[in-house]
């Protein structure tokens, strides 16, 4: 068994990874408890994109060794990822039982309290999990040799979603987690940097962080922390309102007290900083109305947002959502519901004659007025890497949802439209393209 694993690992270590996880299901067949082939292949499957799987072989892995500490941490980082932070939090707690001072358990309670909004709890493990080790080596892999890109986070999460626009066969990503960066620190020359802090509201220790770090560097930074300070939502709707062509609702971000006194006429949306998918974001009908939702919103700030209905003629709320990467917009989705607040992952079924004519001629699908309007919003922002979620009202205009660098883009299905598939790609290789570009000196 011990050879089979060495060469399960050997095959893994050479890039030969469906060989690899053939040859751990094998070890498994005639062992389904064998520790280092339940980790591996938990590993090996979450970075391949099959991360149920790879949450199911960790599962496996700590019901057979309840007390193997990076079996918990690996499954806990798996449910958080999942989405299921309860479940994430059982584990966590399980393994800072077995070692108080687990770093994995603290990096990980620091997001899992971050998404909470419970950011003083956040920070305390933050400081415990990231102040000692603030940079994280890419792991090693065989085959070809990649592009060295050293990539600044946020210890309370914020950031681009780096794993699914970054090819890992072509750039090997080192991180340097920029709240915790000091001047004393030796940190490597790197091709290039890419700033993949992207929220301007939840991340401003980290992105203060990132802009002593740069100050001190001679490469190119992609999505430069002084432009993604100035990509919060109140920020945006301010520079961006007299943009032709293009409306924005009035934004504030204020004290809970002073709520009761907004000018606002209501309905009006509240959210807590620093969130996106919808989390902490409700729709307020009636001045009355604003204690009972202010119980569910965490924080001391909260955005008023002025309410503007968007509802085409049909009844349906939709929303349009263009990635950028370098200079170009690039159409990766359009959602639409019945409710107001849209969302892709929860929208009704999309891949309709509409969003296929979206992403196979964005031009013509929106019009030149719009396209105008959203180069404008790109120019402004200057991120070279981001997105703009939007829609088109009855006049043409085009109506601003927000604008940033923290915009996902999700992975289509296996029967998703050639269109999505497509448009998923096409953004793909246009990061990697700019990487290759900036890594070489181009402009």
């Amino acid at each position: 068994m011990d050879r089979a694993f060495q060469e399960a690992q050997a095959l893994e270590a050479a890039g030969e990874r469906a060989a690899a996880r053939d040859a751990y299901v094998a070890i498994l067949t005639d062992d389904p408890t064998h520790l280092g082939s339940l980790t591996n292949l938990g590993t090996l499957l979450t970075y391949s994109g099959f991360k149920r799987a790879g949450r199911l072989a960790y599962a496996q892995a700590v019901a057979s060794h309840p007390q193997h500490l990076r079996a918990r941490t690996n499954l806990a980082a798996a449910l958080l990822d999942e989405g299921d932070p309860a479940a994430a939090l059982e584990q966590y707690e399980a393994a800072l039982a077995i070692d108080p001072r687990s770093i994995d358990a603290h990096q990980g309670l620091a997001l899992l309290n971050a998404r909470n909004g419970a950011w003083e709890r956040a920070r305390a493990h933050a400081r415990i999990g990231f102040a000692a080790h603030p940079i994280r080596r890419a792991p090693e892999r065989g085959g070809a040799p990649r592009t060295p890109v050293l990539l600044l986070l946020s210890a309370l999460g914020g950031n681009v979603d780096t794993e699914r626009i970054i090819d890992a066969e072509r750039f090997a990503c080192d991180v340097l987690v920029a709240e915790f960066y000091e001047p004393q620190m030796q940190v490597a020359a790197y091709p290039v940097i890419f700033n993949a802090i992207g929220d301007a509201e939840r991340c401003s220790e980290a992105l203060a962080g990132a802009l002593r770090f740069i100050e001190t560097r001679r490469e190119r930074v992609l999505n430069p922390p002084a432009a993604v300070l100035e990509s919060s939502r109140a920020r945006n709707a301010d520079r961006m309102a007299t943009i032709p062509g293009l409306r924005t609702a009035r934004t504030v971000e204020i004290g809970r007290a002073e709520l009761a006194a907004t000018s606002l006429a209501f309905p009006i949306l509240l959210r807590s900083p620093g969130f996106h998918t919808g989390e902490y974001f409700e729709r307020v009908e009636r001045r009355e109305d604003l204690p009972a939702v202010l119980t569910a919103l965490p924080g001391d700030r909260i955005l008023a947002i002025e309410y503007l209905d968007t509802r085409g003629p049909d009844g349906f709320f939709r929303k349009y959502r263009v990635l950028i990467v370098g200079d170009r917009l690039y159409p990766i989705h359009l959602a639409h519901s019945q409710e107001w607040k849209v969302h892709y992952f929860s929208a009704r079924a999309t891949e309709d004659r509409e969003e296929r004519a979206f992403l196979t001629d964005m031009n013509a699908a929106l019009g030149a007025r719009a396209i105008t309007a959203l180069d404008r919003v790109r120019r402004t922002l200057g991120l070279d890497y981001g997105g703009i979620d939007f829609t088109i009202d009855a006049e043409g205009v085009v109506v601003l949802f927000e604008a940033n660098a923290t915009m996902n883009l999700f992975a289509p299905g296996p029967d998703a439209a050639p269109e999505r598939t497509r448009a998923f790609e096409t953004v793909r290789a246009a990061v990697s393209a700019l990487l290759v570009a900036r890594s070489s000196g181009t402009p």
